[in-house]
């Protein structure tokens, strides 16, 4: 049976987890500005662009998940 964490280790933990979250949505906004240049005809760097978005989306809701099962 796993011991209950503290109540520091769950609050430093969702710091953690907020300011990570943070920093990606910041990362996924410049992605997405990234991914219009589709729009313009620079493939290159749209794909990047969608790829990075969608990685940060990803990641942003794994750390939700994450925070909810340890609820």
């Amino acid at each position: 049976m796993p011991s209950p964490e503290s109540k520091t280790d769950q609050l430093a933990s969702s710091l953690h987890r907020g300011l990570l979250g943070l920093l990606l949505g910041i990362v996924g906004i410049f992605a997405i500005g990234m991914a219009r240049e589709l729009l313009v005809g620079d493939y290159l760097i749209g794909i990047i662009g969608v790829i990075v978005t969608l990685g940060t989306g990803y990641w942003i809701l794994s750390l939700f998940f994450e925070g909810l099962q340890e609820r």
